[in-house]
């Protein structure tokens, strides 16, 4: 096959846009018939021929002949990769092709060593360029997974196909065991990718002391790190991402699955033995009820005759609102002005006790506190005995405490 150049290729795929989605949409092989059929349908008034279109095709590498049939083409696959990757419809990775990947990762591992033992700089570098394609591969696959089953996803909850619940169902499970489940187990399980990822890094620490006196066969150690941190953490992001979007749709259908088998079961018993046969009073609790006790019509209307001609009385009045007691407290501004002229004090509280007999002893302790902590001048306990106090019926005994005016 001639080298094709890019210019000449994509100058052609720009004028020719849609008739490459309409190929790349057919999927399966095209005929001859079909193939012209599109290009008349796409061609505008400046394109050549169609024959001179379909030669172009075939002379770029965009279709290439079919195996399955003689007059018949297909799109070539690095083609049809390119514009999947433009129209984000990805393909799903399995788990054995990024087993294969780690298994590469593996032996490339294992020459990186040799390599640094044997201070091969260059086989070193070749070596580490196969390794980068592969992480990138991987890096690459594992998104574009995450991007098809999200877009699964997507297509089965809208299901403008109108699809059966069974169908569905078919296809989540279908995505559940044949990807998610294996990677799930490979990922979170036996933790093989962990263990590669660790064994390549290890080597990659090793070969950037061997070479740190090589500064372009390091940078070579250090960038393929940083791509493998970059793999390990996207990976884990793709997978639960990926787990977030399918796990609900497939819990959720198979819920309806189970209702739905139900709901034929139960319909097939009852075709078979009529109503009775699912016993439905027993299995769901279904009540029922009896009637007793009910008024004739005509107790009804006498009763009603009666209440036609009562008179209702006026509700008993309520209550007068009283006015709150406001002697059992204590205003705040009245107490500091009447507290900073008595102070000196011998007795606080018996001096609050004299100042509001009315006073509830809460609302006399609370001013005691204030005292008691400084805010009229510092305080000090007479030395004996204690004395008794009595408020509102209330009896209680301390020492008294003096207050000094502050200053002195």
């Amino acid at each position: 096959m001639a080298i094709i150049s890019p210019l000449t290729f994509f100058r052609f795929a720009a004028d020719h846009s849609e008739l490459l989605e309409r190929l790349y949409e057919k999927r399966a092989r095209v005929t001859d018939t079909e193939l012209r059929e599109y290009v008349l349908a796409c061609r505008k008034e400046t394109d050549p021929a169609p024959q001179r279109v379909i030669n172009q095709l075939e002379e770029l590498g965009i279709i290439e002949p079919s195996p399955e049939a003689t007059a018949a083409y297909e799109m070539r696959r690095p083609v049809a990769q390119l514009l999947a990757y433009l129209l984000h419809e990805y393909r799903l990775t399995s788990v054995e092709v990024i087993q294969a990947y780690l298994s590469d990762l593996q032996k490339l591992g294992g020459g990186l060593i040799k390599a640094v033992a044997d201070k091969d700089g260059a086989g070193a570098v070749r070596l580490l360029a196969d390794a980068a394609d592969e992480v990138e591969r991987m890096r690459q696959d594992s998104r574009h997974s995450r991007e098809a089953i999200i877009a699964d996803v997507v297509k089965l909850k809208a299901n403008k196909a109108g699809l059966t619940v069974k169908e569905r169902l078919g296809r989540v499970d279908y995505l559940w065991t044949r990807y998610m489940a294996p990677l799930r187990d490979m990922l979170d399980v036996r933790k093989e990718m962990e263990r590669q990822l660790d064994s390549l890094e290890a080597a990659l620490a090793h070969g950037e002391i061997a070479f740190e006196t090589d500064l372009a066969v390091l940078r070579e150690f250090t960038a393929l790190r940083s791509r493998a941190l970059r793999l390990r953490r996207e990976i884990a992001a793709d997978f639960k991402e990926s787990i977030k979007e399918l796990l609900p749709l497939h819990n959720e259908l198979h819920r309806e699955s189970a209702v739905s088998r139900g709901a034929a079961h139960a319909l097939g018993l009852i075709k078979r033995g009529g109503l009775s046969a699912i016993d439905l009073t027993k299995r769901l609790g279904i009540s029922t009820w009896r009637a007793k006790g009910l008024f004739a019509d005509e107790a009804i209307r006498a009763y009603m005759l009666g209440l036609k001609g009562y008179t209702p009385k006026l509700p008993p009045p309520l209550c007068a609102v009283r006015a709150p007691d406001l002697t059992a407290l204590i205003q705040t501004d009245e107490f500091q002005a009447k507290a900073k002229k008595a102070v000196p004090l011998d007795d606080a509280l018996a001096w609050l006790i004299a100042q509001y007999p009315q006073a509830a002893p809460e609302q006399l302790l609370r001013c005691y506190a204030r005292f008691y902590y400084g805010e009229f001048g510092a305080t000090h306990f007479a030395v004996g005995t204690e004395k008794s106090y009595s408020a509102q019926g209330l009896s209680f005994s301390a020492k008294p405490m003096g207050v000094e005016k502050n200053g002195n």
